[in-house]
């Protein structure tokens, strides 16, 4: 089974990883599932703004009654218990593994939203995509032999659910249901996003239907889930055995170190000032040898003059994002935030800009794929020579979709071309001897610019041991 990520997880790997991607296309891949222009839609937690009034309990009894399964006889030896921690849902899975070997299943969806087209390949590979209105579809089987894995490895072996997304769970001929509706992650989105969870004890298989886009009708995802064809297979996978389990949970707390390490290793050493020439030495893989960047200017605003900064070099589209938040003098409105990761409750903060200027030069004999413009990162000082380093989300969360995508995790959302004539967003090829200047500019809330700073060799560009560099904002 295809694993999906969620973008959380992608950064996770990126940072625990010791080995460099194997070529720059997957950076750019990388790099653009980050901004947002790939699927993020296996995201474990579904945050939860207001209760939507769905379908009735008769559509629910409706769903079970239409799936097409294929039974063989064997013996119930799974259950899934859907929790509750404060206003939390989760799911408590208990299987037996004893038999040795799980039943493959194969599930094919007998009807699709109109517009929603499967795709072979791509960002949404695996996935029904509606071109026009942007909205997916995933319909991702689990056979016991999986669950029993999650189970055994993951704190929370399935997604996460707020209370009041619950619409209903109904237990119909062995078959049990769970269905889910939310608003969409953001206040002023249209988004509708529909969860199902289809649970057959007795073969020990899920099947979760994700469904999500605007102006989608409240049933869509059950009319989805009562066209499953679901067939338990001949086939069998066998159960990971107790060293394979012990080799996860070691792997999965190397990974958890690794983490801890990266956001709280962060020492003086790291941290460059203004016009400090900053470089790899001795780099054993060799990527970015040879290349200095240089933070020759960094600028706190209010305005972004357009004369200054064309419309062609905005990265996100500037009439959907940046528009509705610039005054006529120019100046920021203010926007809405959560109050914190797991609120529903929004406050209004103000922002500013920052441009950040950036010197690169190749002093190697080779040519070298590079990052145009650095991170933007949060760095808390610890009051001993380091620092933890907290990704912009946990210190701002955008209430506003338009909002969001101008933060876009720590990337730029306006990037000049470079003056080497090459037009790549966010990378170029430098070649030996080249230097190029480009600008790139952030949004960040005031009361968070004091933690400000730009990182440089970042996301795996260079070997897990090698200190990513980092320029404050403010001085």
């Amino acid at each position: 089974m295809k694993e999906i990520y969620s973008q959380e997880e992608m950064e996770r790997i990126l940072k625990s990883s010791v080995e460099i991607p194997d070529s720059v296309e997957q950076k750019i891949n990388d790099t653009y599932r980050d901004l947002g222009l790939a699927d993020k839609s296996g995201s474990r937690t579904v945050r939860k703004r207001k209760r939507k009034a769905w379908v009735t309990i008769a559509a629910a009894a409706a769903l079970v009654a239409g799936l097409g399964v294929t039974v063989y006889a064997a013996g119930q030896f799974f259950s899934a218990q859907l929790t509750q921690a404060g206003d939390k849902l989760t799911y408590s899975l208990a299987i037996d593994p004893s038999e040795k070997e799980a039943h493959e299943i194969q599930v094919t969806p007998g009807y699709v939203p109109e517009g929603y087209v499967y795709q072979e390949e791509g960002p949404y590979e695996s996935k029904w995509y509606n071109e026009e209105t942007g909205g997916s579809m995933s319909v991702i089987p689990y056979n016991a032999s999986e669950l029993y894995e999650l189970s055994r490895t993951q704190e929370e072996p399935l997604p996460v659910f707020t209370e009041d997304s619950l619409i209903e769970s109904v237990d119909i001929q062995g078959m049990d249901v769970d269905i889910f509706s939310n608003d969409g992650d953001y206040i002023d989105s249209e988004e509708t996003i529909q969860n199902i969870f289809v649970f057959n004890e007795e073969w020990g298989y899920a099947v979760h239907v994700w469904l999500n886009g605007p102006g989608l009708a409240d049933d869509e995802a059950i009319k989805v889930a009562e066209k499953l064809d679901i067939e338990v297979l001949d086939t069998t996978v066998p159960y990971p055995t107790e060293e394979e389990i012990a080799a996860i949970n070691e792997e999965n707390q190397r990974i958890e170190n690794e983490i801890k390490k990266a956001l709280s290793g962060i020492t003086d050493d790291s941290i460059r000032g203004l016009n400090d020439v900053m470089k790899i030495d001795n780099n054993p893989y060799g990527i970015y040898q040879g290349i200095e960047y240089q933070a020759v200017d960094i600028q706190v605003t209010d305005t972004l003059p357009p004369a200054e900064f064309p419309k062609e070099n905005f990265i996100v589209d500037y009439d959907s994002t940046l528009a509705e938040y610039v005054n006529e003098d120019g100046s920021l409105k203010t926007h809405e935030r959560f109050t914190d990761a797991d609120s529903q409750e929004t406050e209004s903060a103000e922002a500013s800009f920052i441009v950040v200027t950036t010197k690169i030069r190749n002093t190697g004999d080779t040519a070298q794929d590079v990052y145009l413009s650095p991170f933007l990162r949060h760095l808390d000082e610890n009051g001993d020579g380091t620092y933890t380093l907290s990704d912009p989300r946990d210190k701002s969360i955008p209430a506003q979709k338009s909002w969001k995508e101008l933060t876009t995790d720590g990337f730029p959302f306006y990037q000049s071309a470079p003056n080497n004539g090459e037009k790549e967003e966010l990378f170029t090829t430098i070649h030996p001897g080249e230097e190029i200047e480009c600008t790139s500019v952030y949004v960040a809330d005031n009361d968070c610019l004091d933690s400000a700073y730009m990182q440089y060799f970042n996301i795996g560009a260079a070997a897990a041991d090698t200190p990513e560099l980092y320029v404050k904002v403010t001085e």
